[in-house]
């Protein structure tokens, strides 16, 4: 069983993966021809060493085609990964069972019985992983002819979705008064689980460029928010938190907690606030204490703003 979850851990088996498509006439419950979005979860239990599953596939417009939950364990009698799946299609309970029939380096296959109004069914099942980040599914009725259906899963990435509007990959440019610059290198980065922001400085006008700073955003499942972490060559590390993201025509505004250490011992907060348009940033805080005491910095009572680079 070790080997089987480690297998699936290996593989990023945890977390929320989607697909989307049209059913097809296989599943007893489920009737065929409704367009859908199927929300996978998965998480391994450490108590018990058991793998978990949740799904959820839905119309647009919210109605629950099926829903369910599952269970995969070891079976000592039979030597191999067994699991089991309930729950209900357009309402109506179903449960069924399924044996791990083979494993190879990317692919897992299952042969699943399933119960659902009154009928009893077996499928050929199997989950092949193309890639870091998608996997496909396929079943088929066992024995049958009739071509497998077969859908392919992304892994959902929140903070790329909630981000969406606010149009922040690029370059942008703050000029100075004495003709120095900063320029703002923004990119997603890790399989765009995550955004980079990497500020470079240029001590004077036509100088050389060095990074100053990095300020990434990444999606912290476990409080259910986007979390950003800012580091920069001082040795500062601050922790933080998107608080809302709200839209008005082209102009997108960020709000966000964030807290840490910038001087050395001293516990730097803030809540900042970010107004992106698609020529610009522009950047301020409220609050900024140190140690708990509201303390003004040089550049924090007022707003600092970045222009996008022209391409």
């Amino acid at each position: 069983m070790e080997d089987f979850v480690n297998w699936n851990l290996d593989r990023g088996v945890c977390g929320q993966w989607q697909t989307s498509g049209v059913t097809k006439d296989m599943w007893a419950g489920i009737p065929s021809g409704l367009e859908y979005t199927h929300t996978m979860t998965a998480r391994f239990d450490v108590d018990t060493g058991r793998l978990v599953d949740h799904g959820q596939m839905q119309t647009e417009d919210g109605t629950i085609i099926s829903t369910g939950s599952g269970v995969m364990t070891w079976d000592m009698e039979r030597g191999t990964v067994v699991g089991t799946f309930s729950g209900f299609d357009m309402g109506k309970p179903f449960h069924g069972s399924s044996v791990l029939t083979s494993a190879t380096e990317d692919t897992l296959t299952w042969e699943y019985t399933e119960m659902s109004r009154g009928a009893t069914t077996t499928y050929v099942q199997s989950t092949k992983y193309t890639g870091r980040n998608t996997r496909e599914n396929s079943y088929h009725i066992k024995g049958s002819s009739d071509a497998p259906w077969v859908t392919i899963d992304r892994r959902v990435k929140p903070t790329k979705s909630m981000l969406a509007d606010a149009g922040l990959p690029g370059t942008w440019i703050s000029k100075n008064s004495d003709g120095s610059q900063s320029r703002t290198v923004v990119s997603w980065a890790a399989g765009e689980h995550v955004l980079k922001y990497e500020r470079f400085e240029q001590a004077s006008a036509g100088g050389e460029w060095t990074s100053s700073s990095l300020f990434v955003w990444y999606w912290d499942a476990h409080h259910d928010h986007i979390a950003t972490m800012y580091l920069d060559d001082h040795g500062t590390v601050i922790h933080g938190s998107v608080e809302s993201i709200s839209k008005s025509g082209d102009t997108v505004t960020i709000i966000s907690n964030h807290e840490g250490n910038r001087y050395h011992d001293l516990t730097m907060s803030t809540r900042a606030k970010q107004v992106v348009t698609p020529k610009s940033i522009t950047n301020s805080w409220t609050g900024m204490s140190l140690n708990g005491k509201r303390h003004k910095l040089s550049w924090s009572e007022g707003s600092s703003t970045t222009q996008r680079a022209k391409k």
